[in-house]
């Protein structure tokens, strides 16, 4: 099988990078919060994208689904197990060491810790993510820096019929729920940045930091005079006390491609149970 690296899905969001400040807005992707537990033809709440924890609808006998990839296809049962058995199989004897590991920063302004879901495409809580009280009214601007580096994709067909005919679906509003037909894997981090800086000034920083390039003695000055934040998605320990965010969100971005990072899912799309429509960020 020959890997396809997701440049395309990498624009996708990537896009606006340029606009000043983000809003609410619908969005048909979703970064995943529940890495350990997420896998393709799950049957979730709708409801609960805005939730720190998504709600499975976990049941014997749900229909199978066919799963399809770069030049593969099986018809499985939905599990986590069935997912990462064909991952594995997929992938098995490819030369990952040739496979880009980068990423380019995306910047955004937001307008509170409360608009963070603007980023994610759902509801985030910051108190869990980085510590911080989404409630707490500051005098400066808030950035959001976005890091990904998406590797790999997998997407489903699925049973519309079938599912909603199983007794553990027929109690529940199908409106309610959806399908997690696709899922792309791979790396993402990101940090938060409180300064008084511009949008731009901020962008030229970020991408001086993150690329080792020379600091002026006014970015020095801006950097001094901000708070940041950062968390990287994984479930695996990573040391995010050793020194500075942007070395350590580097060093992670831009490690060797591994076996793991096929199994990381880092965004997730669905479709509705109720009309077979794609779900959109209630």
């Amino acid at each position: 099988m020959k890997i396809k690296i997701l440049i395309a899905l990498l624009f996708l969001f990537s896009l606006n990078v340029a606009a000043q400040e983000i809003e609410d807005e619908a969005n048909r992707f979703f970064m995943n919060k529940n890495l350990d537990k997420l896998y393709l033809g799950a049957i979730m709440k709708i409801s609960s994208l805005h939730k720190d924890n998504y709600e499975f609808i976990e049941a014997p006998n749900l229909p199978t689904v066919n799963v399809n990839a770069n030049t593969a296809d099986a018809v499985i049962i939905p599990s986590k197990a069935g997912m990462v058995n064909f991952i594995l199989k997929n992938i098995e004897g490819d030369d990952l060491s040739g496979i880009v590991s980068e990423s380019i920063p995306k910047v955004q302004r937001v307008a509170s810790y409360e608009k963070l879901g603007a980023v994610f495409g759902q509801k985030i809580n910051p108190e869990i993510m980085l510590a911080v009280n989404p409630k707490s009214k500051g005098s400066k601007y808030l950035y959001a820096v976005s890091f990904t580096n998406l590797i790999y994709s997998l997407t489903c067909m699925t049973d519309i019929v079938k599912a909603k005919a199983h007794s553990a679906i027929k109690k529940l509003d199908p409106k309610d729920l959806m399908y997690v037909d696709e899922i792309t894997f791979g790396r993402a981090a990101s940090i938060f940045i409180e300064s008084d800086a511009d949008y731009e000034t901020i962008k030229n920083l970020v991408d001086k930091k993150y690329f080792k390039r020379e600091l002026t003695e006014q970015d020095e000055a801006i950097l001094a005079n901000s708070t940041i934040h950062f968390q990287i998605s994984d479930t695996k320990e990573v040391d995010l006390f050793d020194g500075d965010p942007f070395r350590i969100i580097r060093s992670y971005m831009t490690a060797s491609i591994t076996q793991e990072d096929f199994l990381r899912p880092i965004w997730i799309s669905g479709t509705n149970l109720n009309d077979g429509d794609m779900v959109i960020t209630p």
